[in-house]
C-alpha cells in the first residue's frame, strides 16, 4: 500500500512538473489558450480540454463548454461527472449533444481570479467512464491554480503590450504629403513590450523647404518615450515658428533641454532640403552626436555626410554647426538611428560599412521600397530600436508643388 501511494505521488510530482514548465513558457492569453488543451490531453489523458473564460458567451466556446462549466465558475467549485449518466442526469438538455460527442466523463474545474470570482473554468472529457479518486481531485484543483496563474499573468501581459503600443502609435509621426519629394519612413521597436526612445518628423515649410528630422533619446522604457516627446515637440515648434538654420534649432532646443529640469541625453539630425539659388536642391544639416546622413546619388554611390558636434543634454552652450552640400537630381538622402548599425556581433564602424555595401547593391527606384530592403537584410539582426526616414529629390526640371497643395499646407510661394 504504501509503495503505491509512493507512487502515485512520484506520477503526481511528475505531472504537476510537467505542467509548470510548459505554463512557465507562454506570456500571452494566446499562448495559454493553445497550450492548456494539449497540456491536459497529454496529462491527464483527456480526449477533449479546453479553457472556457468566465463572462457573457462567445463564439470561439461551444455551448456545450459554456453549460457544462457555468455551475464551476458559479460556484467556484469543481465538478466531476464519472459517466454519461452522470452527465445526463445534471444536463438533461445536453442529452443529445453529449451523445453526439461521445463523452462518457468529464471534469470541470474552476479557475482561481485575482478578485476572488472564477476567471474562467477547464473542461475535460473523457470517452469512457472514469473514476476520480483523490489523486485525480488533486491533481486537477493543482492544475486548475497553474492555468489560473498562468492566465492571470498572461491577461496583464496582453493589456501592458495594448498599451505600449498605443503610446508607441501615438508617437510615430505621420509622413505629409509633399508633391516635389517622395517620402518613406520605418519603425521597428526592439521589444513589442518596449515604448522607444527613436523619433522621426517631416515638416513642410516655406520656399519649398523640407525639415527633416531624427533622434534618439538615451533608454528604451515609458520615461525615455516621454522625454523623447517633450524634445521632439519642442523642436517641431521652433521648426515651424522660427526661420533659422538647423545648428540654431539644436542650440535652442538643448537650452531649453537644460533649463527645463534634468537634461535628456539625446542625439538628433535636423535637415533642410530647398532649392539652391543657383538651381536643383541642396541639403543644410546640423548633427548632434548621431549616425551621418547618407547620401546616395542615382548613379549608386554612397556618400555619409560627416560634421557631428556634442550630442544634447552634454553639457550646456554647446558650439554647434550647420553644413551644407549639394544634393544631385534624383539622388536619395536616408537618415537612420544607430539601432540600425548596431549589433552584438558586429562593431558599429563594421555595421556602417555593411549599410553602405546594401546601399551600394540596391535597386530600389523608390524610398519606400530601399527602406524594406534594407530593413530585410540589417534590421532582423539588430536587438535596438530602429528608425529610418528616406527622401528622394525630384530630377532635374520636374516642376515645384501644386499650388492647391503649397495652399494646403500653409507653404509660402517666393515671388518669380
Amino acid at each position: 500500500m504504501m509503495i503505491e501511494k509512493s507512487e502515485a505521488a512520484l506520477r503526481r510530482s511528475r505531472l504537476l512538473l510537467h505542467a509548470s514548465e510548459a505554463l512557465s513558457a507562454t506570456s500571452t492569453t494566446a499562448d495559454v489558450l493553445v497550450t492548456v488543451p494539449a497540456l491536459l490531453r497529454d496529462t491527464m489523458g483527456a480526449t477533449h480540454a479546453a479553457v472556457v473564460p468566465a463572462g457573457p458567451p462567445s463564439g470561439a466556446v461551444s455551448a456545450v463548454s459554456e453549460i457544462l462549466t457555468g455551475a464551476a465558475i458559479r460556484d467556484r467549485r469543481s465538478q466531476f461527472y464519472e459517466s454519461a449518466i452522470d452527465l445526463t442526469v445534471e444536463h438533461p438538455v445536453l442529452a443529445e449533444d453529449l451523445a453526439h460527442l461521445g463523452w462518457q466523463a468529464a471534469v470541470c474545474a474552476p479557475l482561481p481570479g485575482e478578485s476572488g470570482a472564477a476567471a474562467g473554468a477547464l473542461l475535460l472529457a473523457w470517452d469512457e467512464p472514469r473514476t476520480f479518486y483523490v489523486f485525480d481531485r488533486a491533481v486537477v484543483a493543482t492544475l486548475a491554480l497553474y492555468v489560473g496563474q498562468a492566465l492571470d499573468r498572461a491577461v496583464k501581459h496582453d493589456a501592458r503590450t495594448a498599451i505600449t503600443e498605443a503610446l508607441q502609435q501615438a508617437m510615430i509621426s505621420q509622413l505629409p504629403q509633399v508633391d516635389d519629394y517622395d517620402l518613406a519612413a520605418y519603425y521597428r521597436a526592439a521589444d513589442a513590450q518596449r515604448v522607444g526612445g527613436d523619433w522621426y518628423d517631416v515638416i513642410p515649410g516655406p520656399q519649398d523647404r523640407l525639415a527633416l528630422v531624427i533622434g534618439d533619446v538615451v533608454g528604451h522604457d515609458p520615461a525615455a518615450a516621454a522625454r523623447m516627446g517633450q524634445l521632439r515637440n519642442m523642436l517641431r515648434a521652433y521648426l515651424v515658428d522660427r526661420r533659422e538654420p538647423p545648428s540654431t534649432l539644436l542650440r535652442r532646443l538643448d537650452a531649453a533641454n537644460h533649463a527645463l529640469g534634468e537634461p535628456t541625453m539625446a542625439t538628433a539630425v535636423v535637415a533642410f532640403i530647398d532649392r539652391a539659388p543657383q538651381g536643383g536642391h541642396r541639403l543644410r544639416w546640423s548633427n548632434a552626436g548621431h549616425p551621418p546622413p547618407v547620401l546616395i546619388t542615382p548613379t549608386g554611390e554612397v556618400r555619409p555626410l560627416t560634421g557631428n558636434d556634442t550630442l544634447l543634454g552634454a553639457r550646456r552652450n554647446t558650439p554647434r554647426h550647420t553644413y551644407t552640400a549639394a544634393l544631385p537630381s534624383g539622388s536619395t538622402l536616408l537618415l537612420h538611428t544607430d539601432g540600425l548599425v548596431e549589433t552584438r556581433e558586429h562593431s558599429i564602424d563594421e555595421g556602417f560599412a555593411r549599410l553602405h555595401r546594401r546601399l551600394r547593391r540596391h535597386d530600389a527606384t523608390r524610398p519606400r521600397d530601399l527602406l524594406n530592403h534594407v530593413a530585410a537584410d540589417l534590421a532582423r539582426n539588430c536587438s535596438d530600436d530602429i528608425a529610418m526616414l528616406a527622401v528622394r529629390v525630384p530630377r532635374a526640371g520636374a516642376p515645384a508643388p501644386a499650388d492647391e497643395t503649397a495652399r494646403r499646407l500653409g507653404i509660402s510661394r517666393p515671388a518669380r
